[in-house]
Order: C-alpha cells, then structure tokens, then sequence
C-alpha cells in the first residue's frame, strides 16, 4: 500500500522522499533507487521480527534511527506534507522534529490502534510500565499530527470517544488502497495449484495470533461435508506452526497450505476462487480492517468474515452488498453465511461484482490521493 501511494504522488507531480527500514543484511543508511525513485533505506533492528520482544525494541530505536538517517542525507530538503502510519506510534518525537523543521502539514494514516490492540491480545498489561509507555507516546503522536485518516467510520467513532482532545473536523476516512489490478478468471492457474473443479475459500496473509486461526479450522472441519470445498490459505507469521499441528491433529483434509506464491500468481488465484475469507479476534475492542479485504474485493469474489462484535467491517459489506459476517464469538454463524454462499454461486457472483464496484469508486491508490489532497486543503 504505501509503495503504491508513493508511486501515485511521484506520477502526479510531486518530488516524493520516502523512508523505510532497510530490507537485507546492510550495516549503515543509503539512498536506494527504486522504480525511479529515490528511498532512504534507513538502517534499523528486524522491525518484522517474528519475536515480539525484538519487534517491540526494534520500534522503540525507530524514531531514533529514523531522525539519524534523516539529518545525514534529507535534512535540507523542503518538505511541506508528512505521512505517517501507525501502527508505530514510536514515530512522534521524528515526526515532532520534521514538523518544528520544516513547517509541514501532518497527516497520520491511522491503520491499527496500538497499544490497545496488544492489550486486547493479552500481550501487555494495561497500565503497566510498557503499555504506559506507548499510550504516552500514542497521544503525543495524535497530539502532532494535522489530521487523523481512518479506514471505517467505526474507526473514527473510537478515536473521537476515546481521545477527547481529537477534534471531529481532524479525523477524517481514508480507506486502505492500492493500485487495482485488472485479473481475468484464468483457470490455468487452479490446475498449477491442483485446485481443479473445487469451491475455493481463500485465506491469505499475515498468519498471528490477531486472525483467531482457530475459526478458520473449525469452519473448515464444518466444511468437511462438502467434497468439493478447499480452503486455500497462503501466507507466514507466528501461528504457522501451531497451524499446521492443528490441521493435521484434525485430519482436515479439504486446507492446501502455501508459504508463499509469486505476487503474480496470488492475484490470478484470488481472481479463481470462490470466496475470500477474513477472520479477526473476538477480543478485539478496537474496529480494524484488515488489508486482504482490498484484494478480495479487486479479485471481484465475495467476502465471508468473521469478525469482533467492535468492528464496523459487517455493516460495510452489508450496506454495499459485497457479502457475509458472522461474530467470531459465533463459529456456527459464520458456517451458515458460508452455507447461504455456497449453495447460491449466482448471488456469489453478484456479491463480488458489487465488492468491484466498491473497490473502483473507493479502494484505489488514486482515489486516496486525491482525498488526501482535499484533507490536507481543509485543515
């Protein structure tokens, strides 16, 4: 997402100076060119850890490094917008400085809401020392910022409720986006990956603890009476083990597990299935809207998801008509929305021509930069 957004404010015009963490084994900062444009690839500790007390000091360093790197290579240049997303709230001391230094406008896009969100997961405490710690820079960074993007209305709700110094005329939506793909139904692509004549239900993405993996098995060993229903999960993180004991200590013989598939080839198999499924704690207290929604609904399939009785994703896709929740509290509903789309393939298709539709009008990389123009004109 936020290469696409960097690509559409270089194609429109703009002198574009992105920073991110070095992706290889590099020991200092350098400027890297990359698809014509120059990024700062600042030197850090694994941000994308899978060991979360590592990710979490990692974080910690970032403003740090960030601010290093930043007064070596960029510090003269004139800057007049600053896009920063969370989940990282560690960046308000950076973004502190580069708003003092450069008189720029701030604009936070607001994807997670962290420290609550851990609080959520039982990974902090809360009023502990650390989450304490991150709630006081969290603040700080909302404190700084010009104007909060969220990604639902939900989103906004909370943070209007819960932080009460936000103005409401600050925080505005900006939905997740990128650049929509044109993908046609090349069923070549189910006989590479033996998916053949199947019902696919699509899983793809971050494996962790957030997506209560354990819905996705039981729905699948629900399932196990259709013959022709494969779930299709693709993706890594910290639950892959424990994913793959559990499928095989359940004998379910209708999941085909991928590490990983060419980018490519993930979207012409998106593009082939049946479903996309979305699954997110129950615990959750803070609405999220996970980014596989975008390629579910690029791919023109219908969304099946389970989510937090928090989050606001059920009305979206009801309000549009771009498919069916459950309450992940509710494993059973969620078998029966997924019933109601199975023996029903014309509404399925209908569902995922509206989720299109959506996705043109309101999910591409070109339509967020122009709100984010018309946000940061307002403030």
């Amino acid at each position: 997402m936020y290469s696409d957004m960097v690509n559409v404010f270089e194609k429109n015009g703009h002198k574009v100076f992105p920073m991110a963490p070095i992706n290889g084994e590099e020991n200092e900062s350098f400027i890297s060119n990359e698809n014509g444009i120059d990024v700062l690839r600042t030197k850090t500790i694994d941000v994308f850890s899978k060991n979360k007390f590592k990710k979490g000091f990692a974080n910690i360093l970032l403003p740090y490094q960030f601010k290093k790197s930043y007064d070596k290579f960029w510090k003269n240049h004139k800057i007049d917008l600053v896009i920063v997303a969370t989940p990282s709230v560690m960046f308000a001391d950076f973004i502190f400085y580069l708003k003092k230094n450069t008189q720029a406008k701030v604009l936070l896009m607001q994807k997670d809401i962290f420290p609550q969100n851990a609080v959520d997961l039982g990974y902090m405490k809360k009023d502990s020392f650390i989450y304490n710690f991150f709630k006081k820079n969290e603040v700080k960074l909302l404190s700084i910022v010009d104007v909060v993007g969220c990604t639902s209305h939900g989103n906004i709700s909370y943070l209007l409720k819960n932080y009460d110094f936000l103005d409401e005329k600050k925080v505005k939506i900006l939905y997740n986006s990128t650049n929509l793909l044109e993908l046609s139904s090349d069923q070549s692509i189910r006989s590479k990956y033996r998916l053949d004549n199947n019902f696919v239900v699509a899983f793809g993405g971050n494996l962790g603890k957030p997506q209560q993996l354990e819905n996705v098995l039981a729905l699948a060993k629900r399932c196990s009476v259709y013959h022709d229903v494969r779930f299709l999960i693709i993706g890594t993180g910290t639950e892959v083990e424990a994913l793959r004991k559990e499928i095989f200590k359940l004998e379910l013989n209708n999941i085909q597990f991928i590490n990983k598939v060419p980018r490519e080839d993930y979207f012409r198999l998106l593009a082939c299935c049946n479903i996309g499924l979305i699954s997110l704690h129950q615990n959750f207290t803070v609405p999220n809207t996970p980014m596989k929604l975008n390629d579910y609904l690029n791919a023109e399939i219908p969304v099946l998801a389970s989510i937090d009785r928090n989050n606001d994703l059920g009305i979206l896709l009801e309000k549009y008509n771009m498919g069916k929740f459950a309450y992940a509290d509710s494993p059973e509903d969620l078998f029966s929305a997924f019933k109601e789309l199975y023996e029903d393939r014309s509404k399925c298709i209908e569902l995922g021509k509206n989720g299109k539709q959506f996705c043109l009008e309101n999910l591409s990389s070109d339509k967020s930069y122009e709100t984010i123009l018309e946000i940061i004109k307002s403030v």
